[in-house]
């Protein structure tokens, strides 16, 4: 397995079966954890989910297929067979998560739609 940290805290793994997961685990999701539970949405790796599910379905809607997950509560987990398509995804949440206002931005519409 080969890890990708150039997105911290943000992680892609490379899997032995040529799928590509994408990581958040709990321990970083407490740096932003605020700015969801200011929203009344979830800070978890569910609440990532959703939002990330939503940026697949509305902003980049042909990433909606090849893109699947399984996340649990502490970690936010996105997988591919294709690495370009999750590695757009992730810079978008890398992206959000450095940037507050964006990120509550991108949260109040995806719990509005």
């Amino acid at each position: 397995m080969t890890e990708d940290l150039s997105l911290a805290p943000f992680r892609i793994d490379a899997r032995d079966d040529g799928a590509h997961e994408l990581y958040l685990f709990d321990s970083d999701m407490e740096q932003v954890e605020d700015v969801f539970d200011d929203l009344g949405a979830e800070s978890n790796g569910h609440g990532w989910e959703s939002l990330a599910w939503w940026m697949t379905h509305t902003e980049m809607p042909d990433l909606a297929d090849p893109i699947w997950f399984s996340s649990e509560g502490g970690t936010f987990v996105a997988g591919s067979a294709d690495p370009a398509a999750l590695r757009r995804l992730a810079e978008r949440l890398h992206t959000a998560f450095h940037d507050r206002s964006l990120l509550a931005q991108l949260i109040t519409q995806a719990e509005s739609d």
